[in-house]
């Protein structure tokens, strides 16, 4: 018998069939309902005491230890307007009501749900497939909009987060002093309502030379991200000037894409002075490179301008993200990205890249405080002992700067509770790897 889907939408019953088969249930009732914010914040506050709007809701009915004969499984809730992708959405909420569940779970739902997400997008994993959903957005001043990719290349810590985060005017990428800070291709989306143009920037891991199955991961992404993008922004340290390494990924992009067009930003130019020109002119010499821009993502300097020329390097087409979205991140990872930010910096150089964390539950109390849940990851007792440190002043230090970055990203008070926990060679571990979302 076949799963009874009279009140899914039918631009979604594709996603829910996928869902129910990934989660071998063959019959069973449910429905799915687009709602507005106002309505999945009451239904939060009703339910959850959560008094903000959510991407999806679910509300199971039957569990998975039903008796025999169709389920009556229940309703998912979805919000399009909180949603960066309603469609992973749904597949989200169905597996919720098929008795999954990824607070609790060792990752297997998350699993799941990227399996499913796969077999929807099939082999074709082009520029098209990644994107977000359509928004309709006001049109610029010349009645069409402009959407499309920048992908962000460069050497590890030349500023690319903090570029991408200037840009787009709330912080999507964690930036720190660290170098190959940034493991996730991380999109940060800046959308300019009255130009009708939207930036869908794409923060990639630094270019390196693969160690382990981490970075090895890590480059495939950069290869695929760049090779999806419709124009690449290549950043430099303009402090180091123009060296081998930014010969080399320059060189790299023109062998991987010839038709694409390369936009140059010269990073920390507010300390260079006059020293800048040469370092410009260097820029300009590399191959394939279009045009040069100094800025400093640190002040904004230069910011808008790189922006602006971006902007008018997209193609024409509707909005690839609605234009309230910042980013394409679950509040989960973002908090765990904060979290890891604070981490290495308090580590510094004893702990270099051995350290993942992992947000496990967010939830809110009823004198409406944000309680975080977190693991910070290291491979090792003597990491965990360094990470804690004596009497447990290194964690503490740790969880009070995290705290302040989560409340000025939530904008409320937050609680956060965090445990250092060893898992080894997780950065070898495949299946560690594809839980933490790192493809």
């Amino acid at each position: 018998m076949s799963p009874d889907l009279v009140d899914v939408p039918v631009e979604f019953r594709p996603a829910v069939e996928a869902t129910l088969g990934e989660a071998g249930v063959e019959a069973g009732h449910l429905a799915v309902e687009s709602v507005d914010e106002a309505r999945i914040r009451a239904l939060n506050r009703q339910f959850r005491s959560l008094d903000r709007p959510t991407d999806v809701l679910s509300f199971p009915v039957d569990g998975p230890g039903a008796g025999p004969g169709p389920r009556e499984l229940g309703d998912v809730v979805i919000c399009p307007e909180h949603c960066s992708d309603p469609v992973e959405a749904v597949v989200h909420g169905v597996l919720h009501l098929c008795g999954l569940d990824h607070e609790t779970d060792d990752g297997e739902m998350l699993a799941a749900q990227d399996r499913v997400m796969k077999a929807l997008r099939g082999p074709d994993r082009g520029p098209d497939a990644t994107r977000g959903p359509a928004g309709a957005g006001p049109p610029g001043p010349s009645g069409v909009t402009r959407s499309g990719f920048v992908g962000l290349a460069g050497r590890p810590n030349v500023g690319k987060s903090t570029l991408v985060n200037a840009i787009v005017g709330s912080t999507v990428a964690i930036a720190t002093v660290r170098p190959q800070t940034t493991r996730r291709a991380i999109r940060g989306v800046a959308t300019d309502t009255a130009a009708g143009t939207q930036l869908v920037l794409v923060d990639l891991p630094g270019v390196q030379r693969p160690r382990d199955v981490l970075t090895e991961r890590m480059q495939r992404r950069v290869k695929q991200e760049l090779g999806d993008a419709d124009v690449v922004l290549l950043v430099i340290n303009g402090e180091q000037g123009v060296g081998a390494g930014d010969r080399y990924i320059a060189g790299s992009l023109l062998g991987a894409r010839p038709d694409i067009k390369v936009i140059c930003a010269v990073n920390k130019a507010d300390r260079l002075g006059r020293n800048i020109v040469p370092v410009l002119a260097e820029a300009a010499g590399l191959s394939g490179v279009d045009q040069v821009f100094p800025v400093s993502a640190l002040t904004g300097d230069g910011v808008e301008e790189l922006a602006v020329h971006l902007a008018a390097l997209m193609p024409e087409g509707p909005y690839l993200y609605p234009p309230g979205e910042h980013s394409d991140q679950p509040p989960e990872l973002l908090m765990a990205e904060l979290i890891r930010a604070a981490a290495l910096v308090r580590t510094r150089e004893e702990i270099p890249h051995s350290i993942e964390v992992k947000v496990r539950r967010i939830s809110r109390r009823e004198d409406g405080l944000t309680v975080v849940e977190a693991e910070i990851w290291v491979e090792s007792e003597s990491q965990k002992g360094i990470l804690i440190g004596k009497k447990g002043f290194r964690v503490h230090e740790i969880g009070s700067d995290a705290r302040r970055s989560l409340e000025q990203e939530v904008g409320e008070q937050v609680h956060l509770e965090l445990k250092v926990k060893v898992r080894k060679k997780w950065r070898r571990d495949e299946d560690m790897l594809d839980r933490l979302g790192i493809e």
